[in-house]
């Protein structure tokens, strides 16, 4: 198994056969659907909800948890697709990047729509929100 950054789990006895195996990075972020929880850093987060996860710089392409808020540092580019969310649940999509000098490419999956403006600029944090497809994002 290659190690990654995200990774989904539909069991906690397999996440836990390759967490044993030393093949989860030690900084990665797994979800484990049976459990509805999320393993980053030794630590468990029940109900797969967690304030914010530290998800990386430079150029990322990643999977978003739904109903955790990743934070990316710099990023020159993103590329981000959905994880599978859980029944009965309003599943949100939320993340935070920074622009550096050139301005970050931001690629969502498609069908999502936005509410406002979805250009980028430079030198500029970001916020977005995902719900139900519809995105909504804020800078400064």
């Amino acid at each position: 198994m290659a190690k990654k950054k995200f990774n989904n789990y539909l069991r906690k006895a397999t996440f836990k056969r390759d967490l044993e195996a030393g093949n989860i990075l030690a900084d990665s972020i797994s979800f484990i659907k049976d459990i509805r929880a999320i393993y980053t850093h030794g630590e468990y987060y029940g109900s797969g909800c967690i304030t914010s996860v530290n998800s990386g710089t430079g150029e990322i392409t990643a999977e978003l948890i739904p109903n955790v808020f990743h934070v990316f540092g710099e990023v020159s580019a993103l590329n981000i697709s959905f994880g599978e969310g859980l029944p009965n649940m309003m599943n949100e999509y939320m993340f935070q990047f920074t622009s550096g000098v050139n301005p970050t490419v931001l690629t969502l999956p498609e069908g999502v729509k936005w509410i406002g403006s979805s250009v980028v600029k430079s030198n500029r944090t970001y916020q977005v929100s995902i719900l139900n497809n519809i995105a909504v994002m804020g800078g400064i």
